[in-house]
């Protein structure tokens, strides 16, 4: 069964996957509304929607590019622009972003609230899934995050949630979201276990499962199972249907079905 979970911290599964340590503080973007504060100039102040070039009207200064910034930076450097052109001294700017619409993120597949999240700050792939309400039942525990890249190159990494939760998850990085990234998770697959076995039927695929991960899944072989190895039926791509002998430590694809004799003596 897919988990439900509230986490504030993930790691990568994939070799291949890449995460990144802790970006710094939000930037303000194209769509974001600000309130731009002067200590002791309560007619300076503004509240404004970042324009889609990146900038806000501001008295005295007129047009001022603040997208790329955090707010501390931005109300820095708005203080520098009146103190350069004369209008203040010692001039003690506070910004604030009232208003996140700039980096936006998707969340599809099969969790409970799927949609767009507005990102309001650093944000990792376990929160932003504990904000659409957690893996659905249906759902797989393989989770895909697409990205573009700098290059405009798309990039695919897969992500095990039970990894993701292991203590020793804690050693590794985070994965933090980007702006445009689409976080998707899929249809568990299934597989089916019969023979003598505590609690024989059809059970979901959510993660990477061994056939002797499997085998608990169904309750454990029972005393009259036999101790050789365990068959399993599974599907080929066109169609037929393989009987192999499976070790413990071989891993269970999706539709296999997994038999338990009985032992002879």
């Amino acid at each position: 069964m897919a988990l439900l979970f509230l986490l504030t911290s993930c790691s990568s599964w994939a070799a291949q996957a890449t995460s990144s340590p802790a970006p710094r503080s939000y930037l303000i973007g194209s769509g974001d509304e600000v309130r731009i504060n002067v200590f002791g100039q309560q007619e300076l102040t503004t509240e404004a929607q970042v324009s889609p070039q990146g900038t806000v009207q501001i008295p005295l200064l007129g047009s001022v590019m603040i997208a790329g910034k955090n707010s501390a930076e931005a109300a820095q450097m708005i203080a520098g622009r009146y103190e350069a052109g004369n209008f203040l001294k010692n001039a003690q700017v506070n910004l604030l972003v009232t208003r996140y619409r700039s980096q936006v993120v998707a969340i599809l597949g099969r969790v409970n609230n799927p949609g767009k999240l507005v990102l309001e700050g650093p944000t990792s792939l376990t929160q932003a899934l504990a904000a659409a309400g957690g893996i659905a039942p249906t759902g797989s525990e393989r989770l895909i995050l697409t990205r573009t890249l700098a290059n405009g190159r798309m990039e695919r990494t897969e992500y095990d949630l039970q990894q993701m939760l292991n203590h020793a998850a804690e050693q590794q990085a985070t994965v933090w979201l980007r702006d445009g990234d689409t976080i998707y998770v899929p249809n568990a697959g299934r597989f089916y276990i019969n023979g003598e076995v505590h609690s024989p039927g059809m059970f979901p695929l959510d993660r990477p499962l061994t056939i002797r991960q499997a085998l608990s899944a169904g309750g454990g072989p029972t005393a009259r199972a036999s101790d050789s190895k365990v068959k399993v039926f599974r599907q080929a791509a066109e169609g037929s249907v393989k009987e192999l002998i499976a070790k413990p430590d071989d891993p269970v694809m999706d539709g296999d079905v997994l038999v338990v004799r009985e032992s002879l003596f």
